[in-house]
């Protein structure tokens, strides 16, 4: 059967690489961000969709479903409960489980769970035996919900582990006692006792986990899953440990969008305002009273002044006829009080000095101020 497996991400080309050791030349890849035609995908039997799941991920996986014309399209991505039943066609949820890096090596160890809706079964098996005949032990089960939810509550017992632990530290810390003493060792030798004891004993025995390094939990899986789980089910334990494994504060009076997406290890700044859509990146600290419209994209490691400005609308009111995006690169720094205006890119490392008005490209690792802002020289000059 032919296969097509969508997003080339580090599960995706796990993925294609396994099933192209046996399929050879009936798999096929394609992924959105290396400027591939979209409209040029072959007709397959099999739709593998490896994406990460974001506000259109319904309605473009049926497009690339209503261009390849899949007879069977597996989801491999944390999605929302529900999120399946919404796809055309015959679709199945199939959630992957390994450890990043190495994803192959989990694909090929992990049971590999397969659900379907509508009495689906058939089809399901012949799915299932396709991943078998390529090293990949399947399950089924009805309801696509059931390995949905499973996959969020999954990582999110995982997140909230972690916290757990990185709470532990902190009081390990505040006594001055050795974490491995007090943590790691204690729950080890009560876990080898319980072993002892016998079979009736082992549920009681604890994971072993060290608190994460760093300012925020990594990778790209446990938080983002914890954000999704969280959207459809609030809970006061789970927020809580998100919010230690984001470790993103947003100070009082702050206006924020329920569709601005801001990285871990933020720091947003009293009375600031985050707009519809603004993307912003890890550890991205922005100051008191800054003004961030939509259209603005924000990478990692920058600093945002207080009271820094920026536009959206060329000639305001313009009916978004005149609007302009914004990106501003990792590691640049805005000086306080400065003003973006619409469609600049300021470069990776640049500097603007305070006050200053930026009203065109600056590249990168420059100093630019003044109104219009000039180069002056490096950022590291003088």
């Amino acid at each position: 059967m032919k296969t097509m497996v969508i997003g080339m991400g580090e599960i995706g080309t796990a993925l294609h690489d396994i099933l192209k050791e046996k399929y050879n030349r009936q798999v096929f890849s394609f992924d959105i961000k290396n400027g591939e035609d979209k409209d040029k995908m072959p007709r397959v039997d099999i739709l593998h969709i490896c994406i990460p799941y974001y506000e259109k991920f319904v309605e473009d996986v049926n497009e690339y479903a209503s261009i390849c014309l899949p007879k069977y399209t597996v989801i491999h991505s944390s999605v929302p409960v529900g999120t399946t039943a919404k796809i055309d066609g015959m679709a199945f949820h199939s959630p992957v489980r390994g450890k990043h890096p190495g994803m192959k090596e989990g694909l090929l160890t992990y049971v590999k769970y397969l659900s379907w809706d509508h009495s689906l079964y058939y089809e399901a098996s012949v799915v299932a035996n396709y991943f078998f005949a390529a090293g990949i032990t399947s399950k089924t089960l009805p309801d696509t919900r059931a390995t949905e939810l499973g996959k969020l509550l999954a990582l999110s017992r995982y997140g909230v582990y972690l916290a757990f632990a990185k709470e532990q530290e902190a009081i390990c810390e505040k006594f001055g006692v050795n974490y491995h003493r007090a943590v790691t060792d204690f729950e080890n030798t009560r876990n080898q006792g319980l072993e002892k004891l016998g079979d009736k004993n082992l549920d009681l025995r604890q994971p072993l986990l060290w608190p994460f390094t760093g300012r925020y939990v990594g990778g790209h899986c446990t938080v983002e899953d914890m954000e999704i789980l969280l959207k459809q089910n609030e809970s006061p334990m789970l927020r809580e440990a998100y919010d230690i494994g984001r470790n993103t504060q947003v100070w009082d009076n702050c206006v924020v969008y329920d569709t601005a997406k801001i990285g871990k290890g933020c720091s947003i700044g009293a009375g600031s305002e985050i707009g519809h859509k603004v993307v912003i990146g890890n550890n991205v600290r922005v100051g008191a009273m800054c003004f961030i419209p939509e259209g603005v994209v924000i990478e990692d490691d920058v600093f945002i002044a207080p009271k820094v400005t920026f536009s959206n609308d060329k000639f305001p009111p313009s009916d978004r006829k005149e609007w302009g995006e914004t990106l501003i690169k990792k590691g640049a720094v805005l000086g306080m009080g400065s003003i973006i205006l619409p469609g600049v890119t300021v470069g990776e490392g640049a500097l603007i000095g305070a006050g200053s008005v930026v009203t065109k490209n600056i590249p990168a690792g420059e100093k630019w101020y003044g109104n219009p802002a000039a180069q002056h020289g490096g950022r590291d000059n003088g």
